[in-house]
């Protein structure tokens, strides 16, 4: 695109796109919001403006606007892959397919009759792939350096065995247990640096927005009961 092209776009067509959708020309979709739709406009008429140029064409600034404003109504964007598209606003108004917010609610426990989310159906409550893997590669540099009593302390730990159980496996006081972890941890330190450990207790993002939203639920429904 030429610079005299691209001084009509900003100066002329966007103006044009900008005012139209602050009247609501063009109903947003989904998550849309109208900042985001004038964007989507200018792209459109960018790429239309670029293709006349290209063609030895002259194109006037309303037409272009008016265009990419129609093609904004139909559900075409920028980043158009066809009205097959799941993602794509032509799908939602063709009605093949419906969005859902993520915190929508499908349904109530039994246990305790609170609310389940597509957060609470969707979400794994095992480890993901990429944790495993990465543990897998990166745990023989800890084992090499473990005494057999320490390997114990860790694999026992991991599976939730009680301290007063592994010290009489071991053979010893229960300090001396704290004392196996700590040195453990300290290895764990010198292979995989000095964040290793909150790194490996930090819940994932995913987890903490889940039980925020958990816990907002929670105060909803205490205010609703009180």
């Amino acid at each position: 695109m030429t610079a005299l092209a691209g001084m009509m776009l900003v100066q002329r067509v966007m103006p044009i796109i900008q005012a139209a959708i602050a009247r609501g020309a063009v109903k947003p979709v989904g998550c849309e919001d109208p900042e985001e739709l004038a964007a989507e406009g200018v792209a459109l008429a960018a790429r239309s403006l670029e293709a006349a140029e290209l063609k030895g064409k002259v194109v006037a600034p309303n037409s272009l606007a008016y265009y990419a404003i129609q093609a904004l109504k139909s559900g075409r964007r920028s980043g158009y892959a066809g009205r097959q598209d799941a993602m794509c606003p032509a799908a939602t108004l063709d009605k093949t397919v419906s969005v859902h917010s993520m915190d929508e609610v499908m349904g109530k426990r039994d246990d305790d009759d609170s609310e389940v989310t597509f957060h609470d159906m969707l979400a794994s409550s095992g480890e993901s792939a990429d944790v495993v893997a990465a543990r897998q590669l990166d745990w023989p540099m800890v084992a090499e350096r473990l005494t057999a009593k320490e390997a114990y302390v860790v694999y026992a730990t991991a599976n939730d065995t009680p301290g007063t159980e592994m010290a009489s496996h071991l053979k010893v006081c229960g300090p001396r247990v704290v004392q196996l972890k700590r040195g453990v941890a300290r290895k764990i330190r010198q292979a995989w640096g000095d964040d290793a450990i909150a790194d490996a207790t930090r819940d994932s993002g995913w987890r903490r927005h889940v039980r925020s939203m958990t816990e907002r639920r929670a105060c909803r429904a205490a205010r609703r009961a009180a």
